[in-house]
């Protein structure tokens, strides 16, 4: 039986270290927000990168893949590794390996460095991840550490919204190693003002969670497997979402406009899921899921329509944004008290269906063309719904389950999937 070790958030929350507010959580929103965008600015330069390097755009696309797949193997064993390491210093390196793998994109000669510049990013992603909850909650009192985590997990949908449309422009307009090259410099910036701004703090103490135990737990088996076909289904076709739009009659200068309109639907999809996660979490689940495979089927129907294809676009982006804050609650509060073990196998899955979902869509976008992307994509999605629909017992339950894991200010669409295998008490989720 395998067994990773994760430090608690409880064992943290009341640290009588110095507290340095809002600077210090502005600190890793910023990191929040650079290490999404690096894992996917790819998917909105696939043409761009593909001349640059010399290959297709389907090998391209192999840079997502191999960033998740990497995240998936290496995040558990190296949170362990790592959770007794001070976390300012792991911090700090963490944004170094960043600012290095940044670099190394921006300068790549070809495919194979860019690849290794890719790998150094990837192992440390997920151990900054898995921290950053419990660091924020040192640098405010008790009673606000939710409102902490969830200012510092907004990065990720700001880098979604905001992070990969303005790296999609830059990168038009100045050249793919442009945005890159700011993102480097982004790093570098970070690494250098942190030790100002952040605390110095110790690793948490461990609590051990095995994963094979998440296995036996009703309900969360069923979870990861919907997350991971709803993940196939959406990176299938995101990853290569700029030469679909271009097969639809979108220029390559729309692309940012559109994938920007995107994040933005996936903000108002993020806020709708808030408010209805506690209150009708299965039929709105099966809601989001249900128009999900609806856009992506009228993308397969109508892709030659420029104006649908857009519409049908930012429909999509709505729904995808709110399906990882129904996923993780309902993995949260299926796991009980093993909310760690759950959490790991939520994250195996999330990031199988990114990796899985760029490799299956460069296979279809090489054998049989962008036009069929939505089409696999929405029958994958399709997969996830009937799966949601059966499990109705322990995994998505008719009945919401009596204990929240939502707290005002602090929603479970803040922290992403791929993000933090800490466990989270109650104590820690509400503000």
């Amino acid at each position: 039986m395998c067994k990773f070790s994760f430090g608690a958030v409880n064992d943290v929350q009341h640290s009588s270290l110095p507290r340095r507010g809002g600077l210090g959580l502005l600190v890793l929103f910023a990191a929040a927000f650079l290490t999404i965008t690096t894992e996917t600015l790819p998917m909105g330069l696939l043409p761009q990168m593909s001349k640059g390097l010399g290959t297709s755009e389907s090998q391209v696309g192999l840079l997502v893949a191999v960033y998740a797949f990497v995240i998936m193997v290496v995040t558990l064993p190296l949170a362990s590794w790592t959770a007794r390491w001070p976390r300012r210093r792991l911090f700090l390196g963490i944004m170094a390996a960043f600012a290095v793998s940044n670099l190394l994109m921006a300068l790549a000669p070809s495919f194979p460095v860019a690849i290794v510049g890719r790998l150094v990013a990837a192992l440390v992603h997920g151990v900054l991840w898995s921290m950053m909850a419990a660091y924020a909650t040192r640098m405010v009192t008790p009673e606000r550490a939710g409102r902490a985590v969830a200012t510092v997990y907004a990065g990720n949908s700001a880098a979604l919204s905001l992070g990969v449309p303005l790296g999609t422009a830059m990168g038009n307009e100045l050249g793919w190693r442009s945005a890159f090259v700011a993102l480097a410099v982004a790093a570098a910036v970070i690494t250098a003002l942190a030790p100002a701004l952040l605390p110095q703090a110790p690793g948490a103490r461990s609590s051990d969670s095995s994963v094979a135990k998440a296995f036996r737990i009703p309900g969360v088996l069923a979870i990861a497997l919907a997350t991971t076909l709803i993940m196939l289904g959406h990176f299938t076709l995101y990853t290569y979402v700029a030469p679909y739009l271009a097969h639809a009659g979108v220029t390559e200068q729309a692309v940012s406009p559109v994938l920007f309109a995107f994040g933005v639907a996936g903000i108002a999809g993020v806020w709708c899921a808030g408010l209805l996660v506690d209150r009708r979490p299965r039929g709105a689940l099966l809601g989001a899921v249900g128009i999900m495979v609806l856009a992506l089927a009228g993308l397969a129907a109508f892709g030659s329509f420029t104006p649908a294809t857009i519409a049908l676009t930012v429909v999509w982006g709505l729904a995808y944004a709110a399906l990882p804050t129904f996923l993780q609650s309902a993995a949260l509060k299926a796991a009980g008290t093993a909310q760690a073990a759950a959490s790991a196998l939520f994250i195996i899955g999330f990031n199988l269906g990114i990796g899985g979902g760029s490799l299956v869509g460069g296979q279809i976008l090489d054998n049989l063309g962008a036009p069929a992307l939505p089409a696999v994509a929405a029958v994958l999605a399709a997969l996830a719904w009937l799966l949601v629909l059966g499990a109705r017992t322990s995994a998505f339950p008719r009945r919401p389950h009596s204990r929240s894991v939502v707290g005002a200010g602090f929603t479970p669409e803040a922290v992403p999937a791929h993000a933090t295998t800490e466990p989270r008490p109650e104590a820690s989720v509400q503000s």
